[in-house]
């Protein structure tokens, strides 16, 4: 009995490994297009009107849900229900990253490089509906809340490694082998998954429908759920948004503003993650979600005070400010992630419905991120603020009894 209790904490582990290396490897494209790309563009002389439309390269992830039923319908036996994508889209992930870093940075390969960087969203958005659905087939109850943070945490790691870690690798190493660095982690992860045997996911799918988007519509609380992810994200990306402008506006620099909100803010987030999956083990999902709006309601507050008092604007105080944002965001994504999940694996199509939800949390931050910036331009910041306080009192209001 002992040995098999060893045994399955030993294959339980290293699912959880394996999951940990796809969200990881999903987040690397991120960092490289939001991140790494605009810079290392503009170090070569690339103008900022073309640099401008890399952003576009984040669409795939707010419509992959379009395409999520493909991968949950079709599949070759002989490889595996989830590892027929999670394969190929690792490999052919690989490969284009591989192009990317021998193909030089000038402004004559620049539309080509666009091209190659789409294709790596669309591939890394469908590597992550493969990637939601293995982690919604295989988890257990009591290990919902421990996946979902390691995809937060995962997806992290992976823009901080594509972004800032092929930045800073820049200056020693140069551009080609920066990125080949990457590729190189690519394919461990490929190694790990092509050694892992996936458990007969496909018994339990014998008397299941095929998976369509407006099969998701017709299942109970349906909207209601999509309402509350599309609510969820709002007040933190507000929040992300505006204070960069803020900052901007007090005189801190491009590069400190970058420091502060970009990498600090992600380091934080990984802190909020640590502390939700902690608190998922005692609390409800929902119990936590109203703990990271608490924090993120504490947060407004202070900053409309200290938007008033600009004299008290400092390193320090930004640094204290940006980890209260960290940790707070962290901990909603953990809460909205781990509940929609569990909505997701409740039903027939788990790829395809968490496919939707998160298409919906990053429209969210999307338009939370363009409308706050013309609230503050029409208005000004607090109103702005004001935005992302409603958002939160809508919320609490739709789950009270929660």
């Amino acid at each position: 009995m002992d040995d098999q209790i060893i045994s399955a904490n030993k294959q339980k582990n290293y699912f959880l490994f394996i999951i940990a290396q796809l969200y990881i490897i999903q987040g690397i494209p991120v960092g490289l297009a939001f991140d790494a790309y605009p810079i290392l563009l503009r170090d070569s002389g690339v103008s900022l009107a073309v640099i401008a439309l890399i952003p576009l390269a984040g669409l795939p992830w707010v419509v992959k849900f379009l395409w999520a039923p493909i991968v949950e319908n079709h599949w070759i036996n002989k490889i595996g229900y989830r590892k027929s994508w999670l394969l190929p889209m690792q490999s052919l992930l690989a490969i284009l990253i591989t192009i990317i870093a021998f193909t030089p940075f000038t402004s004559e390969t620049t539309n080509y490089l666009l091209l190659i960087i789409i294709l790596c969203s669309i591939v890394s958005a469908t590597l992550d509906i493969a990637t939601d659905g293995l982690a919604a087939d295989l988890s257990q109850q009591n290990t919902i809340s421990q996946i979902n943070s390691i995809q937060v945490m995962g997806n992290i790691t992976g823009m901080l490694i594509g972004g800032a870690g092929v930045t800073v690798c820049y200056d020693y190493l140069g551009k080609t082998y920066s990125i080949l660095i990457l590729v190189t982690l690519i394919i461990f992860s490929i190694i790990q998954l092509i050694i892992w045997k996936e458990p007969d996911l496909l018994r339990n799918l014998q008397n299941n429908p095929r998976a369509k988007i407006s099969q998701f519509f017709k299942r109970q609380n349906a909207y209601h759920m999509m309402l509350i992810a599309l609510l969820v994200p709002f007040a933190g990306a507000v929040i992300l948004s505006i204070t960069k402008f803020i900052l901007l506006d007090v005189g801190f620099s491009v590069g400190d503003i970058g420091i502060y909100t970009g990498i600090g803010g992600y380091i934080t987030m990984l802190f909020g993650c640590i502390i939700a999956s902690y608190l998922l083990k005692i609390m409800h999902p929902y119990q936590t979600l109203k703990l990271g709006f608490s924090i993120l309601s504490c947060l407004i507050m202070l900053w409309c005070v200290i938007y008033y008092l600009p004299n008290f604007i400092n390193p320090i105080i930004i640094t204290i400010l940006m980890t209260i944002l960290g940790i707070g965001i962290g901990i909603i994504n953990v809460s909205i992630y781990t509940i929609t999940m569990i909505y997701a694996k409740q039903g027939k199509q788990s790829a395809t419905d968490y496919a939707i939800f998160q298409s919906t949390l990053l429209l969210s931050e999307i338009i939370a991120s363009s409308l706050s910036v013309a609230v503050a331009e029409y208005f000004n910041y607090i109103t702005a603020f004001l935005l992302a306080l409603i958002s939160i009192i809508v919320i609490h209001l739709m789950n009270m009894n929660k």
